[in-house]
């Protein structure tokens, strides 16, 4: 089975583009002017409560409502955001330790984050992955301290610059805030488990236009516990047992201290494969272990029916105790404002922040094994590593061959420690000049990461195996271990200036204009472990990038309010990086009230994405690349090993490591909405929105397939095994040269690809006096996404993968962000006096798993991408590790899932206010899928899609407010 891996200037623009004008956007205006406010997407100020831009407000009250308790947890209860997000619930990625978000399943790489209107600093780490470029961590945002979150779900680059491709999410915290508030929470499901609790303090004191100054303090600190995987049983776990075998058996690793030798098949070949058919001769398994231990291989343990494990008896190693459903972590944050009064038309700001989350992963202690292992240095790839026990060695069981060895070092650590600190200072100064409003700011924003990796095997240490040292003597050698710690920050250093006005008359009022400038400096800085950039630790991948750039941007914004009932916005942006020629891009929006009830929106903008630092940078981030086809040593059949090769060639594991490409452009990006506004009484408020996003050139790693197929005319991007002794033969039985086994592959960053949505977003609201009976106030969020399209290189016919798995509905695709088609909301809030109840209902739609296309062709007959393969399936690739699926799932789909949730929130104690919230009511089980079942390694993975749905069941949240 093929693996998916682990991505005019415009007459419009009557003006420049103003951007990071960021805080200003995301700010409430200040006290003297209280009939205007910024909105998001906007550096003018506006009355009206629904403008040009489909911008969605979740308040202070929606946040309690939500009885979460994080900021993570909270996005992914909004429609509009889907797919190709990060979590921080398990170690072992290249993004661990951060949560992102994704707005219209664009990648968390186009969805721009904004903390008061203005930028944050990414998170100091280089994912290879495609859409992890740029991860903007929301793990340093306290839930608690948060006014409102506004979510621009219409690109907005014009505004506010790369990455604002799919939307903008700006946090907005409380400011001005008078008086000392003391808060705990906790929270847990009906089990005990995926325990989280929390404090928090609020102090401020001053009114600015009373005393001319405002201090505002708020402290957070949260702890979550660890969550054993196995522990996480609200998930399918029946149908796991009897589908993929996850909770059947007891079977962890094969691998253990208790060692398996493999017999060299020729003497000096190093190759130490084993059949079943010479397993008699050449395989020994040392079964030294408790009874307890000892189990005997079979197929519902995940092994081939080729395995030499299958009937044979080996000792156990528990590794499922190790796997988490989640890890533990803790978090601390303080935030502070500023505000004093200078004048009467000018005011100094200052805000202070810092925030911190420590992520702790536990991981089995570490395995040797029979193929050779590479090894990286800090910009190569180093000596490699295969454990050879010489005739004579202590621990060799053949008296007349080499043999090789797996082994578990069971007495070393695993698992790692990731704590990112985020720094963030800004001052600034506002106020206004004759008909001028304007605003200045610096803001220094820098994120820190070390990274602990434990249990790490020290080469110089290990290699005394081959040299006669016994696997006992080497284990009890401290030397051998080595805890691997890597040290990475970024930064932003970024001076603003905008400035706004009103002037002229136009039938429909006065016109406005924003003019802004934006200087910014980013950082990135990644150093590795001295010992692992020397190339000393086994099998560890390097992250070597030292880079900055200066950014330098124009921005702005043109109100032009042509009648009374008709409103045009005009936006453009120049924005300079190093290297790239100077990028512009237009927007324009525009509403129109034809009756007072009813309104028509719309906008058109351009957009762009500039490569992220850690792809424009020397270095760059090593990995490895699972599957890959070596055509020089494997038949084209991908399957059949030449003369001299191993079937390992016919599905290799790799080193890539992401090379420099000094031609890369911007992504480009288009994005359309028209939509209406319709508010037929004092009661009812309703939008309806069409959008469409399209972005072209993304900027992916290239393919291992590429640089092999490539390999003759550049064989610089391709390193192999220079040994003669592993060269396959030519069909007279001599060495072909430089076809050793491949060590790594460079593949450098290109353009490629597009990705294309659209859909519709509805939200309803609607408010209801009940007389003596309180009030009841509703919301219908809703997002219905008609088309997904994804195309890995320019040309490819591009097929609608809209509630798919986008891997399997087109099998060319190495995609899987699964956008469902339909994601909603629907929630009540009753209100009597001190008594206030919340019902929502949250619906996720289904997933389709079928192969429907493979490129230009569509099949006559989708089958199912998963089960028993048929005579009818038009391709005989199908995934058959879940041989019965199609039996329990006839429509060959994720099942959607529909939760609801109940709080009450109780105010009639003085000063206090007490809230109890009940996430999924009915203990609804997240719906089983296949491809999170048992990997190819054997272990249990997650179990569900993380995307989608939770683990969490039943679960239940209190938290108590007391006001002094």
């Amino acid at each position: 089975m093929k693996q998916k891996p682990v991505l005019k200037q415009s007459v419009i623009a009557v003006a420049v583009a103003l951007t990071y004008a960021s805080a200003a956007m995301a700010q409430q205006a200040p006290a003297h002017d209280t009939q205007t406010v910024y909105v998001t997407g906007s550096n003018l100020k506006r009355t009206d409560k629904e403008g040009p831009l489909p911008v969605q407000v979740v308040t202070a009250k929606d946040i309690k409502d939500a009885g979460v308790s994080s900021v993570a947890d909270l996005l992914r209860k909004i429609p509009s955001i889907s797919g190709d997000g990060n979590f921080d619930t398990n170690g072992g990625a290249f993004a661990s330790g951060v949560s992102t978000v994704s707005l219209r399943g664009m990648s968390s790489a186009s969805t721009l984050i904004l903390l008061n209107g203005r930028r944050m600093t990414p998170a100091a780490y280089a994912d290879p992955n495609n859409g992890n470029s740029t991860l903007y961590d929301v793990n340093s945002i306290p839930l608690s301290a948060l006014d409102r979150v506004e979510i621009l779900k219409d690109g907005a680059s014009a505004v506010y610059g790369s990455d604002a491709v799919g939307g903008v999410i700006n946090f907005i915290t409380k400011s001005n805030f008078q008086g000392a508030q003391l808060a705990a929470r906790h929270s847990a499901n009906d089990d005990g488990n995926s325990k989280k609790s929390g404090a928090n303090a609020f102090y401020g004191v001053g009114d600015v236009d009373v005393n001319g100054y405002n201090v505002f303090v708020s402290v957070d600190v949260s702890k979550r516990d660890r969550v054993k995987r196995a522990d996480a049983t609200d998930i399918e776990v029946e149908q796991h047992k009897i589908l993929d075998k996850r909770f059947a058996t007891s079977y962890g690793s094969n691998v253990s201290s208790h060692p398996i030798f493999f017999r060299e098949s020729e003497p000096g070949s190093a190759n130490f494969a084993v059949t079943r058919a010479t397993a008699a001769q050449r395989l020994v398994i040392r079964t030294d272990c408790d009874p307890s231990q000892q189990l005997v291989g079979s197929r519902d343990m995940g092994f081939s029916a080729a395995s030499v494990y299958v009937g044979r008896t080996f000792c156990n190693y528990d590794t499922p105790q190790y796997l988490e459903a989640q890890s533990e972590g803790k978090d601390a944050s303080l935030m502070s404002r500023g505000v004093l009064k200078l004048s009467e038309n000018t005011r100094a700001f200052a805000e202070v922040a810092y925030a911190r989350s420590e992520r702790n992963y536990t991981g089995a202690p570490t395995t040797i094994g029979t193929n050779p292992t590479t090894n990286f240095t800090s910009s190569a790839v180093g000596a490699p590593f295969q454990a050879i026990l010489e005739i004579g060695h202590p621990d060799n069981p053949f008296p007349n061959a080499r043999s090789s060895v797996a082994y578990r070092f069971e007495n070393l650590r695993g698992g790692s420690k990731i704590v990112n600190d985020n720094i963030r200072l800004l001052a600034g100064l506002e106020g206004s000049w004759s008909s001028w409003n304007w605003e200045t700011g610096l803001l220094w924003n820098k994120s820190k990461k070390k990274d602990t990796g434990y249990g790490y095997l020290y080469l110089p240490t290990l290699r005394k195996l081959n040299t006669g040292t016994s696997l006992a003597q080497l284990s009890a050698d401290p030397t051998l271990n080595h805890d691997v710690v890597t040290d990475s920050s970024a930064s932003i250093l970024q001076l603003d200036a905008r400035a706004n006005t009103e002037f002229g008359m136009l039938p429909g009022g006065a016109m406005g204009l924003a003019l802004g400038v934006e200087v910014r400096r980013e950082k990135i800085g990644l150093r590795p472990d001295d010992v692992l950039a020397r190339g000393d630790i086994l099998g560890l991948v390097n992250t070597v990038i030292q880079s900055e750039r200066d950014v330098k941007s124009a921005f702005a914004e043109l109100r032009t309010p042509l009648l009374k009932n008709l409103e045009l916005d005009f936006a453009g942006r120049f924005d300079k990086y190093p290297g790239i020629k100077t990028n512009f891009v237009p927007k324009v929006s525009g509403k129109w009230t034809p009756i007072e009830s009813l309104a028509v929106r719309g906008s058109y903008a351009k957009g762009f994405r500039a490569p992220a630092l850690v792809q424009v940078a020397a270095g760059g981030a090593q990995y490895f690349q699972r599957n890959v086809f070596d055509p020089k040593r494997c038949e084209p059949d991908n399957t059949t090993p030449k003369p001299g090769a191993t079937e390992d060639d016919c599905g290799k594991t790799i080193a890539g490591v992401g090379d420099r490409n000094p031609n890369l452009v911007p992504e480009k990006s288009r994005s359309y909405t028209l939509g209406l506004i319709w508010a037929p009484n004092r009661e009812i408020d309703v939008t309806l929105d069409w959008f469409r996003v399209r972005k072209e050139g993304e900027v992916a790693l290239g393919t291992p397939v590429d640089a092999l197929k490539n390999e003759d005319r550049d064989p610089s991007k391709v390193q192999r095994n220079p040994n003669p002794v592993n060269w396959v033969k030519d069909a007279n039985g001599n060495p072909i040269p430089n076809t050793g086994p491949l060590l790594m592959v460079k593949t450098p960053w290109t353009n490629q690809g597009a990705t294309e949505i659209s859909g519709i977003d509805l939200d309803v609201r609607h408010r209801l006096k009940l007389g003596s009976w309180g009030s009841l106030d509703s919301k219908l969020n809703t997002t219905y996404t008609h088309s997904y399209k994804v195309a890995m290189n320019p040309g490819d016919i591009e097929h609608n993968s809209a509630g798919t798995d986008p891997g399997l509905n087109d099998w060319a695709l190495s995609q899987n962000t699964r956008v469902p088609r339909w994601k909603t909301t629907l929630s009540t809030n009753w209100s009597l006096g001190d008594h206030n109840v919340n019902l929502a209902v949250n619906y996720i739609g289904p997933v389709s798993l079928k192969r429907v296309h493979y490129g230009p062709r569509t099949y006559p007959e989708p089958f199912c991408g998963y089960g028993t393969p048929k005579p009818t399936d038009a391709d005989p690739d199908r995934d058959a590790t879940v041989p019965r699926y199609e039996e329990f799932y006839p429509k060959c789909a994720v099942k959607s899932w529909t939760t609801v949730s109940l709080g009450y929130t109780y105010t009639g104690f003085k000063n206090l206010s007490l809230n109890f919230n009940i996430q999924n009511l009915f203990d609804k089980r997240a719906p089983y899928v296949p491809y999170s079942g048992i990997s190819s390694t054997f272990q249990p993975l997650a179990g569900y899609d993380e995307g989608l749905h939770n683990n969490y069941g039943r679960y239940f949240n209190v938290s108590a407010n007391y006001t002094f």
